[in-house]
Order: structure tokens, then sequence, then C-alpha cells
């Protein structure tokens, strides 16, 4: 692979790499206001299925993972 090369597959990978955080900051905006709109149980029955379909993790919409890896990305959440 050619200097030139590198450099461009570099830069389609850091694009890639913003475009991926730009979704996920989106995504956690739009569950939470999604979830602040939800009666107690209607967030109940979320949990359930969230449960069920076994992508539970700390809070019932994963908040805190997916802040976590925004910050690892170098974005703020």
């Amino acid at each position: 692979m050619t200097p030139d090369q590198a450099a461009i597959r570099q830069a389609v990978l850091d694009n890639s790499r913003a475009e991926l955080l730009r979704e996920l900051q989106a995504s956690h905006r739009i569950i939470r206001n999604m979830l602040g709109l939800l009666s107690i149980s209607q967030v109940a029955m979320l949990a359930e299925r969230n449960a069920r379909n076994q992508v539970d993790g700390e809070g019932i919409t994963r908040a805190h993972e997916r802040e976590a890896v925004i910050r690892r990305a170098g974005g703020a959440a």
C-alpha cells in the first residue's frame, strides 16, 4: 500500500467513525425523548421486552452503556 493509499484509507475510516458517533449521539437523544413520553406502564413494558430480547443493561434503555461508548469515541453524551 502506498502512503497516499494509506492516507485515503485512514481518512475514510475517520469519516466513518465520525458518522457513527453522530448517529449514536442522535439515537441517544431520540431514546431519551421517547422515554420521557412513555407512561409508567409503558416503561415497564419496554423494560420487560428489552430483558426478553437480552438487550437490557444497567437501565432499561442502556443509557449508561451508550454514554460510555460515546465518551470513548470522543463525543459528548
